[in-house]
C-alpha cells in the first residue's frame, strides 16, 4: 500500500510541477516605483504650466505699457497740434481785428476829406499848383481849398489880405513831399497847418475849418 500510495502521489506531484510551469511567474515592480516616475512628470507638467501662465502676463503686461505710451504720445501729439492751430486762429484773428480797425480809420479820413461843410459862411480860394519833392523826381500839386468862416465879417479882412493868404499856403504846400502828403495823416496835418497859419494873418476873425475841393498830384 505505501507504494501504491507513493504512485499515487507521484502524478500529483508531477502534475502539480506541470501547473507551475504553465503558469508564468508576473514581476513584481518594486514597492513606489509606479509612483517615483508620475511625480517628476506631474511636477515638469505644472512647471510648464506656470512658466506659460508667466510668460502669458509679461506679454499681456507689456503689451498693455505699449499701448500706454502709445495712447500718451499720440495724446500728446494732438494736443500740440491744437494748441498749433489755436495760436494760428488766433493770430489770424488778430490780424483780421487789425485790417477792420485800419479799415475804418481810413473810411472815417477818407470821410472827413470829402465832408461837405453843411453850416457856417464858406470862402473859397483859387486853386493852387505847386511844386513838391518827390523819390521818383519832380511832382506837381493841384489843390483847391474853401474856407469855413467864423463870421461873415471876415470875409472882407479875406478879401484885403487874399494875396497875403496865398503866399502863406503856397509856401507851406511847398514845404511838403510827395510822401509825407500820401501818409494817411497827411491830408489831415495839413489841413491843421493852412488853417494855423491863415488864423495867424487875422485879426477879426477865425478860419473854422478848411476844406480840400480839390487835391491830385501830377
Amino acid at each position: 500500500m505505501a507504494e501504491a500510495s507513493a504512485q499515487k502521489k507521484a502524478p500529483e506531484t508531477k502534475k502539480s510541477e506541470e501547473n507551475h510551469k504553465e503558469k508564468p511567474k508576473l514581476a513584481v515592480a518594486p514597492e513606489g516605483t509606479t509612483d517615483a516616475t508620475a511625480k517628476p512628470k506631474r511636477d515638469w507638467l505644472t512647471l510648464s504650466i506656470l512658466v506659460v501662465s508667466v510668460l502669458n502676463v509679461a506679454l499681456l503686461v507689456t503689451m498693455g505699457l505699449v499701448v500706454s505710451q502709445m495712447s500718451s504720445k499720440m495724446k500728446e501729439v494732438q494736443e500740440k497740434t491744437a494748441a498749433i492751430i489755436d495760436a494760428a486762429n488766433a493770430e489770424e484773428k488778430e490780424r483780421e481785428q487789425a485790417r477792420e480797425k485800419k479799415k475804418k480809420l481810413e473810411a472815417k479820413l477818407i470821410g472827413r476829406d470829402l465832408e461837405v461843410p453843411s453850416q457856417g459862411t464858406l470862402y473859397p480860394l483859387d486853386s493852387f499848383l505847386v511844386n513838391i519833392t518827390s523819390d521818383q523826381g519832380s511832382k506837381f500839386l493841384q489843390t483847391q481849398l474853401e474856407l469855413e468862416l467864423s463870421d461873415p465879417s471876415v470875409e472882407e479882412e479875406l478879401n484885403k489880405k487874399r494875396a497875403a493868404l496865398r503866399d502863406a499856403i503856397i509856401v507851406l504846400l511847398s514845404s511838403k513831399s510827395y510822401k509825407e502828403l500820401r501818409e494817411p495823416t497827411g491830408i489831415k496835418n495839413l489841413r491843421a497847418e493852412v488853417q494855423k497859419a491863415l488864423n495867424g494873418l487875422l485879426t477879426t476873425g477865425l478860419v473854422k475849418e478848411v476844406f480840400f475841393t480839390q487835391f491830385h498830384f501830377n
